[in-house]
């Protein structure tokens, strides 16, 4: 009886990667803890060469179910995003980069890459992701998604800055908008987007256009939280509303 790929290709990894997961920075940081390795700053050792052709041959098997190095990169990736709604981000980064190793031309794990990136605080390095990512995606399914994260990134980065940084402030909200201006017109109808440029317009201090788009996030369906929409009545009151 085959095994199913969740099973053997999990613990074919174990075997393999835990020679990968031996080798760490000078920071002790585990090697399959960061983005593509560490690659290309980042040598790898011979055994470690060898360890990933014996993965990526293993990966594209008849008991795996998976016929080409590209569906097994999505189906890493597929782990990966697992991971991460679960908040395991050394686990997702560790699929993220086996999904990257399979396919480096797939826009998804940069994509993933990017959103550990975030969740860490490092937005610099996440634009860097994101860009890429954008660069390689050919679905504009998901690029709609992956442009909304593109947009909050380059928001938070803005954010993050000082008032005395007011041209770089306004040249990544700038950067913000045009991710939710491509997104929207991709598809008008994907609330999050219209959600998270509101939120995006609170940050950036513009609190009418903030409240037109939470009203057309709502049009579509979506739900804002209750802590957002309590720190934009602060600043501004519903405009819509009298009395």
């Amino acid at each position: 009886m085959k095994k199913t790929f969740h099973s053997h290709v999990l613990c074919l990894l174990v075997a393999v990667f835990l020679m990968i997961s031996g080798c760490a920075t000078e920071s002790r940081t585990r090697i399959d803890n960061i983005p593509m390795y560490g690659q290309p700053a980042i040598e790898r050792p011979d055994f470690l060469k060898k360890a990933e052709e014996d993965f990526i041959k293993q990966a594209v098997t008849a008991e795996t179910g998976l016929k080409s190095r590209e569906e097994a990169s999505k189906a890493w990736h597929a782990q990966g995003e697992k991971f991460m709604r679960e908040g395991n981000l050394d686990y997702a980064m560790r699929r993220y980069n086996q999904s990257w190793l399979l396919n480096p031309n797939n826009y998804q794990p940069y994509w993933g890459f990017a959103r550990v990136a975030s969740e860490q605080g490092k937005l610099d390095e996440a634009i860097v992701f994101l860009e890429k990512a954008k660069l390689l995606c050919d679905d504009n399914y998901q690029k709609v998604s992956l442009l909304v994260d593109a947009g909050t990134v380059y928001s938070y980065k803005a954010d993050s800055l000082s008032e005395v940084q007011r041209d770089e402030r306004s040249r990544y909200f700038s950067l913000a908008n045009q991710q939710f201006v491509e997104s929207t017109k991709l598809d008008p109808d994907y609330a999050d987007s219209w959600l998270r440029w509101s939120q995006s317009s609170y940050r950036e201090k513009n609190y009418i256009e903030a409240w037109a788009k939470l009203k057309k996030a709502r049009s579509l369906g979506a739900k804002e939280p209750d802590r957002y929409l309590k720190a934009l009545e602060q600043k501004l009151p519903d405009p819509d509303k009298k009395g």
